[in-house]
């Protein structure tokens, strides 16, 4: 523990206590042996959400984070195959089930904070604090208090009166985050402001009575539940069409004395505005649902109720500036799906290294190591395959119910490394490689669009182009990226910033060397007369020029 008055110098000051707060911790500490102080309010505090993931894509981060325990120990339970329901349009029965066959895990998320303070605690080198940062973004790189910039580093004052002197300040306090600016429209190539949408979930676990929870599959994940046969009032009918919402179900298996216990949540993929659903409703959709299919819930057996809210899509953080935002500060959140968890454990990788390499280099400032890790952050191609994201989660956010049952049924029988590549979406995960290039997202676009029923089809294509219309050519730029040249290479801030000083501050030093001889050589040439006085100006800027 230290004094409130004693001042913590690390390397890096990581702020925010969730689960990119505690990976970039343990990755900058145990990793790469970096003096890291996190400041996290409530540390002892358990995360709230229920993180499913596919395993294919937990097992490669397992692999990637150097992390066994993520399979070993970080599992709560697994399933083989995946079920969906998207029956009662486009000629589909009710009761039609989509079996996936592929594996589904449910993320330990206690388990998994303990893996990584284990990791944080064992390097030695990360101190957690129990504060708050209270400070919020008012022009770029300037705070309103508690957070102060230099030329070598930051100084933090937190809550508790605790002052930290940090090289880096990573900002992992979430995506509504008062530490990171957004990019304006020119910088995001847009031509009006998209703001985020919001996936909005209500879920509990319960016990079920003896009779189970059919049709849901015991042995089974299921991912959609689209189906709308339990509303019958017209009105009420009329809302679930229009504001569609879908069920998630965790079986657990069953208890002693016959009964089951699951996880059931009903989601709202993304809306906002109008089309944004309340908890309150997802909630008596939820139970409405369950009694429809006779699935006797126990009240009393009610824990772990969820209130999910994850924002998706929205602008990326302002890539020159001095704090380096990761997970949902950094807009990694999946801008379709809400996928979120291993976006952000794939992208902390190579931002962690980045900031290590950078480090440990003679000439480190701060401004420099920030852009780096930018740069390994959102690399143009990466914010291509993100432009291109955002324009699909903009699309279901429009959609009634029907259109969503036949977007989601086309979009299951492409094979499975191309749809599960767009679900994840992020470079290092399975079936990523069918989405990294302009040429394979025209492809997957193509073959989506002939899969889909013929309004989804016509609706997607005038939404298309009601899209680039309204905000701007990053959707045609995303598939269509020859035809928008090449971008401006990525250079290191260092050179720049060495570019910009010989144009603009020392300027033509030929010139300026020439004048000072000539000067000099027609000073005195008549007895008693003064030099010019450009002689001493030009003096002091020849030879101050080396110091600059």
């Amino acid at each position: 523990m230290t004094s409130a008055n004693q001042l913590l110098e690390c390397d890096m000051a990581v702020v925010g206590g969730g689960p990119a707060g505690y990976a970039m911790a343990a990755l900058l500490s145990s990793k790469h042996e970096h003096s890291v102080v996190l400041v996290d309010p409530t540390p002892d505090a358990p995360w709230p959400n229920n993180y499913g993931e596919w395993r294919a894509e937990w097992q490669e981060l397992s692999k990637r984070l150097e992390m066994p325990e993520l399979l070993s120990q970080c599992v709560r339970r697994e399933w083989h195959v995946t079920d969906c329901f998207f029956g009662g349009s486009w000629g589909m029965p009710t009761s039609q089930r989509t079996r996936l066959q592929r594996e589904y895990l449910q993320v330990d998320r206690l388990a998994l904070k303990d893996v990584l303070r284990a990791k944080m605690a064992s390097s030695g080198k990360c101190t957690v604090v129990a504060a708050r940062l209270n400070a919020r973004t008012i022009a770029p790189n300037i705070f309103d208090a508690n957070l102060v910039h230099d030329a070598s580093g930051s100084t933090l004052t937190l809550s508790s009166g605790q002052m930290i002197r940090a090289k880096i300040v990573v900002d992992a306090s979430g995506f509504e985050s008062q530490l990171v600016r957004r990019e304006g429209l020119l910088e995001a190539a847009m031509w009006a402001e998209l703001p985020p949408g919001f996936q909005i979930a209500y879920g509990f676990t319960v016990d079920v009575a003896a009779g189970g929870h059919a049709p849901y599959d015991a042995e089974a994940m299921t991912l959609f539940d689209y189906r709308t046969d339990h509303i019958t009032e017209p009105d009420w009918l009329a809302d679930v069409i229009s504001r569609p919402s879908f069920m998630y179900v965790m079986p657990y298996g069953k208890l002693p004395g016959g009964r089951w216990r699951a996880f059931f949540e009903e989601t709202s993929l993304v809306g906002r505005g109008e089309r944004r659903l309340e908890f309150e409703e997802l909630k008596r959709r939820a139970f409405r649902r369950l009694e429809h299919l006779g699935i006797e819930i126990l009240p009393e057996t009610v824990d772990d109720e969820e209130f999910c809210y994850i924002p998706m899509g929205g602008s990326l953080p302002d890539l020159s500036q001095r704090v380096v935002a990761v997970g949902g500060a950094a807009a990694t959140v999946h801008p379709s799906t809400g996928y979120q968890l291993c976006r952000m454990l794939a992208s902390s990788t190579e931002l962690a290294s980045s900031l290590a390499n950078e480090l440990q280099r003679p000439d480190f400032e701060p401004d420099a190591a920030a852009a780096a890790a930018y740069r390994t952050l959102w690399p143009y191609k990466h914010r291509l395959q993100r432009d291109f994201q955002v324009f699909g989660g903009e699309f279901l956010s429009l959609q009634p119910v029907d259109r969503l049952r036949g977007f989601f049924d086309a979009f299951f029988q492409l094979d499975q490394n191309v749809w599960g590549g767009f679900l994840a979406g992020w470079p290092g995960l399975p079936g990523n490689d069918n989405h990294d290039e302009y040429y394979k997202r025209l492809r997957f676009g193509i073959s989506l669009f002939f899969r889909f029923p013929p309004q989804v089809a016509l609706a997607m294509m005038f939404y298309a182009v009601q899209f680039s219309v309204e905000f701007g050519p990053s959707l045609l730029r995303s598939f269509a990226e020859p035809l928008f040249g090449n971008p401006a290479p990525a250079v290191d801030l260092r050179d720049a910033r060495r570019r910009l000083e010989d144009v603009y501050v020392q300027g033509d030093m030929e010139a300026k060397r020439e004048a000072l001889r000539m000067l000099r050589d027609s000073s005195g040439v008549r007895e008693g007369s003064l030099p010019s006085p450009q002689v001493a100006m030009l003096d002091n800027e020849v030879d101050g020029a080396a110091y600059r």
